[in-house]
């Protein structure tokens, strides 16, 4: 079986536009209000603009009591510039003294999330993913876990990154995405939009070591094994041997020969990928991404009222095979 299967409500997404000068795409003051918000870090400023849209696009985290609430965040490289002004200063400015007391609470990749819980009042738990390049999916699989398990009613999911300072990785990515999850059930008994269901797995293979031969194909049997349907692979690669090695293996399994587009420096490529698939045409789609450090997800996607049944929704995709 697939396995519990999510409803998603809401889908927030920010991100910067073509063109758009580094530093003035996006204004705190415009999007999340005049003040309290200058000292926030620009990652956690992207994530909650995010979460706000995932709100206003029809998430009602504040349908259940706040105790019942949870979030799941990913964050891969977004406080690095953060991180390097603290070093520098303890380094050479005279001791932690020299952190300003504004910036200094967020002196881990753990507090991405703590100013957007405590606005929403999300109070279940809170927890960040900070695996490379697949913490997003890493953070809505963890969630859907702890929805299965009880631990939540609803839950919000979200990935941010910000620039990288002078890093051979490249500039960074910026901006960030949000989801807002639920069970299927509680979602329409309250008469909610469903924009599709979700469902994710991680992986992870140790550096130097071949990859598994049933690792993959086992892992796509337990995401798609009660669907008889066409299914559409998309591929977040970052070109590595073991990423190359993963995405031949899920088209093989998956019977389908999948897009691929460029993984960034961080994790909010596959993010931005996921949120697409709900907000593109019904359809049944499986997004995986994988890197050269030995990590792997993938997360299958249904959108539509019963897209798996409706052949022109998957003109592009071929009929998964019985690997």
């Amino acid at each position: 079986m697939s396995g519990t299967m999510w409803a998603v409500t809401g889908v927030g997404s920010v991100a910067p536009e073509t063109g758009a000068e580094d530093g003035d795409w996006f204004d705190h003051r415009v999007r999340l209000g005049p003040r309290g918000y200058k000292y926030l870090p620009a990652a956690a400023q992207y994530l909650l603009a995010a979460a706000r849209e995932a709100l206003a696009d029809g998430g009602r985290t504040d349908a259940v009591p706040a105790d019942r609430r949870g979030a799941a965040f990913a964050l891969n490289g977004g406080f690095a510039e953060l991180f390097d002004t603290m070093d520098r200063r303890i380094a050479l400015e005279g001791g932690a003294a020299g952190l300003s007391p504004a910036t200094a609470p967020y002196f881990a990749v753990s507090l991405l999330g703590s100013r957007l819980t405590s606005e929403l009042g999300l109070k279940a738990f809170a927890l960040t993913s900070a695996s490379p390049r697949v913490a997003a999916l890493e953070a809505v699989e963890a969630g859907g876990r702890a929805l299965a398990a009880g631990r939540c009613d609803t839950l919000l999911a979200g990935a941010a990154e910000h620039r990288l300072p002078k890093s051979p990785a490249g500039d960074g990515e910026q901006g960030a995405v949000a989801l807002t999850l639920e069970p299927r059930a509680a979602a329409e008994a309250r008469g909610a939009r469903v924009r599709g269901t979700v469902a994710a797995r991680s992986l992870f293979v140790p550096p130097g070591r071949e990859l598994p031969a049933g690792l993959i194909p086992g892992a796509v049997r337990r995401l798609l094994s009660d669907l008889d349907t066409e299914v559409e692979v998309h591929h977040v690669s970052d070109g590595s041997p073991f990423g190359s090695a993963v995405a031949a293996a899920v088209d093989r399994a998956a019977g389908a020969t999948g897009r691929v587009t460029p993984a960034g420096a961080g994790c909010l490529a596959a993010a931005q990928a996921l949120a697409g698939l709900f907000t593109g045409p019904p359809g049944t789609r499986l997004l995986t991404t994988a890197t050269r450090e030995g990590h792997a997800a993938l997360a299958l996607v249904r959108t539509g009222p019963d897209p798996y049944r409706n052949p022109e929704t998957s003109h592009t995709s071929q009929k998964r095979g019985t690997h």
